[in-house]
C-alpha cells in the first residue's frame, strides 16, 4: 500500500519525533549522545532551522523546530542518516536504526506551542529518570531557563510564546508554566494522543490541508531511514553507474566543467542525503575539505533554484537506492 503524501509548510513550527527500532537504548553513552547533538546543530546551521525545544531520550528524540525554505524531509534525512551511520560504524552493525520514518506535526496555535514545549522537556520526568527537568542535561530546558549557555536552542525565539506575563520575564513565565503542568495528565500521553496529533487522519499527516492550503506536497521516498545502508566506496561505485561520472575523473587534478559538475553532484548527494562525513568524502576524492564545502554550497543552491539539476539529482539518488 502506498504511503500517504506528506506536506511541507515553509517557516512553520513542527513537533518532530522518532524512535529507535526495537526500542533499543542507544543514547545512554556520551559518544552517541554527543554525536546526535552535534549533528542536530550542524543540520540547524546548514538548513537555517530555529530549534525551539529538544529532548534526547535513550531510545527516541523530540525536536520542536521552525523551518525556513529547506523542506523538512531533506533536513531529517541528513540528521537521521548521519546518526544511523555513526551508530552502525561504532558497533559494526548494518541495516536500519530507526523504527520507522520520523513523525512530524505542525504546531499552529500558541496554546499547542506552549504545551509541546512543556511536553518535550518533561519527557525525562514522565519517564521517571529525574524529578526536575533541570537535572536532565540532554534537553533544551536548561538552556531556556538560563542554567547553561544556549548550545542548541534559539532561546529568544523559543520564549516569544511566553512573553505575556506582567512582572515576569519570558523565562520565568516558561518555568512557571512547566511547573504548573508537570502533573497534568496529558504530559504522560503517547505522542499520537497529544491534542495537536490526535486529529490527524493518518500517522504520516504533517499538516491539515484544510487549515494550511499553502502547504506543498512532497514524497517521502528519500527519507534517510528508507535508504540502503552502504559504505562510501559502494556509494561511489553506484554513483558512477547512475551518473556516468567516473571516480577517476572526480579525483583528478583537472577542473573541466563536466568534472566540476560531477563533483558537485557527488558531494550534494553524499553529504546531505546519505549522511557521509565531509572529511571522508574529501579523503576519497583526494581534495581539500574547503573544496568539498564549496561544492556542497553550490549544489544546495542549484538544488533549490534549478529544477533540472534537482530532477537529475533525484534520478541519480533513486538509481543508487534501488541498485542491487
Amino acid at each position: 500500500m502506498p504511503r500517504h503524501p506528506r506536506l511541507f509548510l515553509p517557516n512553520a513550527i513542527y513537533h518532530v519525533y522518532c524512535r529507535v527500532a526495537r526500542g533499543e537504548i542507544i543514547f545512554d553513552q556520551d559518544t552517541a549522545s554527543l554525536e546526535f547533538v552535534e549533528t542536530l546543530r550542524e543540520v540547524r546551521d546548514l538548513d537555517g532551522w530555529s530549534i525551539l525545544a529538544w529532548c534526547l531520550m535513550g531510545n527516541h528524540y523530540h525536536i520542536v523546530v521552525r523551518t525556513r525554505t529547506v523542506e523538512l524531509w531533506r533536513s531529517m534525512a541528513r540528521l537521521q542518516a548521519r546518526v544511523s551511520r555513526g551508530h552502525n560504524r561504532r558497533r559494526g552493525y548494518f541495516g536500519r536504526l530507526w523504527q520507522s520514518r520520523y513523525r512530524a506535526r505542525v504546531v499552529d496555535t500558541n496554546e499547542y506551542y506552549r504545551q509541546v514545549l512543556a511536553y518535550v522537556h518533561l519527557n525525562p520526568v514522565s519517564a521517571g529518570i529525574v524529578t526536575d527537568p533541570a537535572d536532565y542535561s540532554l534537553s533544551g530546558h536548561r538552556e531556556l531557563i538560563g542554567l547553561c549557555r544556549p548550545h542548541v536552542v534559539d532561546r529568544r525565539s523559543a520564549l516569544v510564546g511566553f512573553d505575556f506575563s506582567f512582572g515576569m520575564s519570558p523565562a520565568e513565565e516558561y518555568l512557571r508554566w512547566v511547573r504548573s503542568v508537570a502533573e497534568a495528565q496529558w504530559t504522560h500521553l503517547e505522542v499520537n494522543e497529544l491534542p495537536w496529533w490526535e486529529k490527524a487522519k493518518n500517522v504520516d499527516e504533517i499538516a491539515d490541508p484544510r487549515r494550511h492550503p499553502t502547504a506543498r506536497l512532497f514524497d517521502g521516498r528519500q527519507l534517510a531511514e528508507e535508504r540502503v545502508e552502504i559504505e562510501l566506496l559502494e556509494f561511489a561505485a553506484r554513483f558512477e553507474a547512475a551518473s556516468d561520472h567516473m571516480l577517476e575523473d572526480l579525483t583528478s587534478r583537472f577542473r573541466m566543467p563536466d568534472q566540476t559538475r560531477g563533483r558537485i553532484e557527488f558531494v550534494t548527494l553524499a553529504l546531505p542525503r546519505y549522511g557521509f562525513r565531509g572529511r571522508d568524502v574529501a579523503e576519497l576524492l583526494g581534495k581539500h575539505g574547503n573544496s568539498v564545502t564549496k561544492w556542497l554550497t553550490q549544489g544546495l543552491l542549484l538544488e533549490r533554484d534549478d529544477p533540472d539539476f534537482r530532477n537529475r539529482l533525484d534520478r541519480i539518488d533513486a538509481a543508487i537506492s534501488s541498485s542491487r
